[in-house]
């Protein structure tokens, strides 16, 4: 059986993707860049998670537990003790990991005791056979990417160094970038300034239960991945986002599929009639096409894949550093397992039921009207009752897309864009007697070219409706994803306008990231407290602590500060917040933990877990897993944090900015309000920029399979051609004739996808504002007419191939193909 399907397929299928390799190539082209989009998506994202766990894996190895501050900057390391005194933990391996900057750049530095042999990591790897020589003062182990040989001394930090080794094992490149240096704990805590602070105490054993009772909170105990998972959760928006973007060029590519398809069964109806006549059965003959769209679909991404990969590996650098900053790793390209698989089975997946919607017209032919020789592009839409069926059940997922937006917070809300998707398409599919009368009603007034395509566009509303669709889904997307992404960027640069108030902002960090970390030295503060022309300084802090299973980005604030938590918070909460009565919250972090204004929640921190008030659940941008406001002494107090993360400066006049810059040390950030809300508005911005790169994507490929529909449907209707040729039509007529089917596509699909977009635009910001925490405006912006037009153009531009070679038509050539 199997040798029999191989052998009509050769005959039969492989001749005809052959002999049509034009209609075949670009049917797998289209789908090829579906797969490739896919596969950049999954890879770009992973990418980051990957990273995370691949440096965790590196450094924590076969630990079973990390125990790390409830913030980002440490915890005591008197936990050591603690940790090692409790019954079942094998081996507690400290270790500090901190920054300082050398007049060569940023310098990761790793402090390790003898303890780090109990684990079965490349950091253990490195170090395990330098143990003595890391004995000797000043000795350090350096990483590949430093400069330093082995035997070199050199000075970091006002201390001289010497290099008894060079890392070079595998993962060192994932530690620093390969820029770091590995030297004894105390050591490492004198030149990171961090005496008596530990980051991570790796635990070997079956003790979790025993040494989370034992820290009281202080702490947080993790599993050692756990910063893969706060990795995926921090790319989950933008990554559902462009990923819904990719899946629709996979839509795009089966309705090119639904057409090629449907040409290649008209044009094989003598064939098939052949078939049916000597006993051939119609299930047969599906199959046999079906396993055609299949093999197309498995070549085809088969060549998308590589590209995918080539595309994410340059996608990754374009990550925004809001998203990473909390990670501390260098990217490399990690594409995940499941890539590669699910691209080639969603291209099979695409191929085969867009061909099996077309082969249904199998079931239609009968033998004897099948064998008149010439075939037809001809065929029916679908029945009424089917029509109305698959309307009424389109408009129902279309407003439960809306319920759902509405009704739900969080990431799950993007389920509401696929659900719309879906119900567009299957009240298209209902409303396909309507797309096509309209279509064809277009151009029965442009004279007699006019009436020729209104005929040709009935005769053939299979092929019509897919190709309307193709650009529906095209504009559609566009105006949809386009506006929510402007109206997004708008509003998120509207809720964070009170950072513009500040005069200068001074931090470690750069404008574009939240200025989280390591505390501003005080001489450093006292030093801009005295520069001639500042004249008020408030200082703040950022940090991401852990609460529960969340990661929050947690502001202190004093009064006077112009920060953001504040700014949406009425005078008594702020007042409130300030006194330190109690915290605000994001709307999506007191989702997550189940309480509202009024509630109380346990707060972990270095002195013990901390009763705190809940006054406000507010709009906030979300930073990480949710955001919270809270007094800064309570900050310093609680966190054991004295000092601020970032200053807010006010001068009297504007050269004070570059005074500072000048006069303070390398490390420090200086920047204007001005410069700090275009920073945070950029960073928005570049979160959905790759989703605007795959949306222009999606309509090159709408365009290229618009331009080879046309052609296509020209070349398989040359018979047709000639035949109208022979009774008298000029070639003008002709050439007009396929323009003006292509205009009244462009204009039905123009039209229809404006509004859809503009529909899928309001969806989309209830989405958005659900899953960022801001309340997001809807704004129709004017200049979504320009993608109408643009549309028209791609119509016109892509039947002009087909209209001149259908007006070169020569009569005997038409009449006499095959």
């Amino acid at each position: 059986m199997i040798g029999t399907a191989v052998s009509r397929f050769r005959v039969l299928g492989f001749r005809d993707l052959r002999a049509h390799w034009v209609r075949s190539l670009v049917s797998a082209g289209v789908v090829a860049v579906a797969a490739a989009l896919l596969v950049a998506v999954l890879g770009t994202y992973g990418s980051l998670t990957g990273s995370v766990e691949k440096l965790a894996v590196s450094i924590a190895g076969d630990a079973d537990l990390e125990v790390v501050g409830v913030t980002d900057t440490g915890f005591a390391a008197t936990e050591l003790d603690v940790i090692r005194a409790v019954p079942g933990v094998e081996a507690a391996v400290p270790l500090l990991r901190g920054e300082i900057v050398t007049g060569s750049g940023s310098l990761t530095v790793i402090g390790v005791d003898a303890s780090i042999t109990a684990l079965d990591s490349d950091l253990q790897s490195a170090v395990s056979g330098s143990i003595t020589d890391l004995a000797r003062p000043g000795a350090v182990l350096v990483g590949p990417n430093t400069g330093y040989a082995e035997g070199q001394t050199f000075e970091v930090a006002g201390r001289t160094l010497t290099a008894v080794g060079v890392v070079t094992g595998e993962g060192s490149e994932r530690i620093g970038g390969g820029n770091f240096l590995i030297t004894p704990l105390p050591a490492a805590q004198t030149l990171t300034d961090r005496a008596g602070q530990l980051d991570s105490i790796f635990v070997v054993g079956d003790a979790a239960d025993a040494v989370r009772d034992a820290v009281g909170g202080r702490v947080a105990v993790m599993s050692p991945d756990f910063r893969a998972e706060r990795a995926d959760t921090a790319m989950s928006l933008t990554r559902n986002s462009t990923l819904m973007v990719s899946l629709i060029a996979f839509v795009v590519a089966g309705f090119l599929v639904f057409n090629v398809m449907n040409m290649a069964i008209a044009k094989r109806r003598p064939t098939i009639s052949v078939l049916r006549s000597i006993g051939g059965r119609r299930a047969t003959i599906v199959r046999d096409l079906l396993t055609e769209a299949a093999l197309v679909g498995l070549v085809a991404g088969s060549i998308g894949v590589p590209l995918g990969i080539l595309m994410g590996n340059l996608a990754i650098d374009s990550l925004p550093p809001f998203l990473i900053e909390a990670f501390d790793v260098r990217l490399e390209y990690v594409l995940p397992v499941y890539a590669i698989p699910s691209a080639i089975i969603l291209c099979v997946a695409a191929c085969v039921a867009a061909s099996a919607l077309a082969a249904v017209q199998v079931y239609r032919i009968s033998p004897v009207e099948a064998l008149a020789v010439g075939g037809s592009e001809a065929s029916s839409g679908p029945s009424g009752r089917f029509a109305l069926g698959v309307g009424m059940l389109g408009a129902a997922a279309i407003a439960g897309s809306v319920v759902l937006a509405v009704t739900v917070d969080g990431e799950a809300a993007l389920a509401a864009g696929a659900v719309f998707l879906v119900g567009v398409v299957a009240l298209c599919v209902g409303g396909t007697g309507m797309i096509v009368g309209a279509a064809g009603n277009v151009p029965r007034r442009w004279g007699g070219a006019g009436r020729l395509a209104s005929a040709t566009i009935e005769r053939a509303p299979g092929r019509i409706w897919a190709t309307v669709m193709t650009i529906i889904v095209a504009v559609g997307v566009i105006v949809g994803v386009s506006g929510a992404l402007n109206n997004l960027t708008s509003s998120a640069t509207e809720s964070l306008s009170s950072l513009g108030r500040t005069d200068v902002y001074a931090s470690l960090t750069s404008s574009y990231a939240v200025p989280s970390g390591a505390t501003l030295d005080p001489a450093v503060v006292q030093q801009i407290r005295s520069t001639p022309g500042v004249t008020n300084v408030v200082e703040g802090q950022w940090a991401y602590a852990d609460l529960g299973d969340e990661l929050v980005a947690i502001q202190g604030v004093a009064a006077g500060s112009n920060a953001v938590t504040l700014s949406v918070l009425d005078e008594s909460v702020e007042a409130a917040v300030l006194r330190g009565d109690g915290v605000a919250i994001s709307r999506n972090l007191g989702l997550a933990l189940n309480v509202s204004a009024g509630s109380t929640i346990e707060l972990p921190t270095p002195t013990g877990v901390r009763p705190v008030k809940v006054l406000a659940v507010v709009d906030y941008l979300n930073a990480a897993g949710g955001t919270m406001a809270i007094s800064l002494d309570s900050m310093q107090e609680w966190f054991e944090r004295p000092g601020a993360t970032y200053l807010e400066i006010a001068v009297d006049s504007d050269t004070v900015q570059k005074t500072l810059d000048d006069t303070l040390p390398p490390e420090i950030n200086i920047y204007s309000g001005t410069q700090a809300l275009e920073g945070a508005s950029a960073s928005i911005a570049q979160a959905g920029a790759l989703a605007v790169a795959l949306q222009w994507i999606v309509a090159v490929v709408a365009a290229v399979a618009l331009l080879n529909t046309l052609m296509l449907s020209v070349l398989e209707r040359r018979r047709e051609l000639g035949v109208l040729r022979a009774m008298g039509a000029s070639r003008g007529t002709l050439g007009r004739m396929v323009l003006s089917e292509a205009l009244a596509v462009g204009i039905v699909g123009g039209v229809l996808g404006l509004a859809i977009g503009a529909a899928l635009q309001y969806l989309s910001t209830l989405i958005l504002g659900a899953s960022t925490g801001i309340a997001i405006e809807y704004t129709a912006d004017p200049s979504i007419l320009l993608y109408g037009l643009v549309a028209l153009l791609l119509a016109l531009v892509g039947s002009l191939p087909p209209a001149v070679h259908a007006s070169r038509s020569t009569i005997v050539d038409a009449i006499a193909a095959d």
